[in-house]
């Protein structure tokens, strides 16, 4: 998002204290910026976690025995750098 995109005007109703934490935050002429850039970050919080909660399960320990404990992580992880280091050289 961001940059010279369509905007449309919207009017929410929101708590009076929320109101005076964006005020004292966010200057007069920045309160839409200072929106669109705190939603921005929430959408994409909300839509990593329904990803994370889709998700859920899908892992199966029997199917990856290769990774059982968090040594065999780091080792698989150390080994895709490994390789990654090797190719840009």
């Amino acid at each position: 998002m961001g940059g010279k995109a369509k905007t449309e005007k919207m009017s929410v109703t929101l708590p009076r204290e929320l109101v005076g934490e964006i005020r004292f935050i966010a200057h007069r002429g920045e309160i839409s910026s200072f929106f669109t850039e705190a939603l921005e970050h929430y959408i994409a919080y909300r839509k990593q976690k329904i990803a994370l909660e889709k998700g859920f399960g899908a892992w199966k320990d029997k199917r990856h025995p290769d990774l059982a404990t968090p040594g065999d992580s780091t080792d698989y992880v150390r080994a895709i750098r490994e390789v990654d280091l090797e190719r840009q050289q």
